[in-house]
């Protein structure tokens, strides 16, 4: 894992290349922090163009960066997928699936009125 830090006047900016796991996630949020307790107004940007994978430690930075208003740079699909997983609204138990009803059965009578009303319309 390789992480590059620019701090500009304009711009913080952190690129990440590899896989975001382990003590790099703690130094990242150093980091973050640092910049975010800056007071110059400046953009927070974390790039993860070249980014192959995190841990769950890596995954909830970038996720809790994503929702803080870091913009994130995502310059390729494999990123664009990474971006839609840290982005994405977080599922909370599990997701209830109803299962489908059983049809039920008509009555006769019904049945044969619907038989009745079709015949006195003129269909066969």
């Amino acid at each position: 894992m390789t992480v590059k830090i620019h701090d500009r006047a304009d711009e913080f900016r952190i690129e990440l290349n590899g896989r975001f796991s382990g003590d790099v996630v703690d130094d990242v949020a150093s980091a973050w922090k640092d910049a975010l307790a800056d007071v110059t107004a400046r953009r927070l940007t974390v790039d993860i163009s070249r980014l192959t994978g995190y841990d769950a430690a890596g995954r909830k930075l970038l996720r809790d960066m994503c929702q803080h208003g870091t913009q994130i740079a995502a310059g390729n699909p494999v990123a664009l997928s990474f971006l839609h997983e840290i982005s994405a609204p977080e599922r909370r138990g599990p997701v209830l699936v109803q299962k489908p009803s059983e049809p039920q059965p008509v009555p006769e009578e019904k049945l044969l009125s619907a038989f009745w009303r079709a015949r006195a319309a003129g269909a066969k």
